[in-house]
């Protein structure tokens, strides 16, 4: 069985508030040769520890479904969430990668 790891790059980052107070998270990475998998975004510490100065952070994984590696893999991914179920005085979030990272303020 194989194990998640990090996609390789990041190349697309947004994050919305809906009136609803829902916030959307689109990410788009790629990697020049990985196994076709399934995208997700995972925490790298547990909401209710102490945020980094607000900013909730992510890793973009890829948990492979196939064995065979190919050129040039795209993950995209959306993900919603309900601001409700976040730590209060949420600033921001940031998405990390193998190679970069980005962050998106929120307004």
């Amino acid at each position: 069985m194989t194990t998640e790891r990090k996609v390789q790059c990041l190349i697309y980052l947004d994050v919305k508030v809906s009136e609803n107070r829902l916030l959307l998270i689109e990410a788009k990475g790629t990697s020049d040769f990985d196994q076709p998998g399934v995208p997700k975004l995972v925490l790298t510490n547990e909401i209710g520890t102490k945020s980094n100065r607000g900013i909730l952070e992510l890793d973009f994984v890829n948990q492979p479904v196939e064995q065979a590696k190919k050129e040039k893999l795209t993950f995209e991914i959306k993900v919603v969430i309900d601001m409700g179920k976040l730590p209060v005085g949420l600033k921001g979030i940031k998405v990390n990668t193998e190679e970069n990272a980005d962050i998106v303020l929120i307004e």
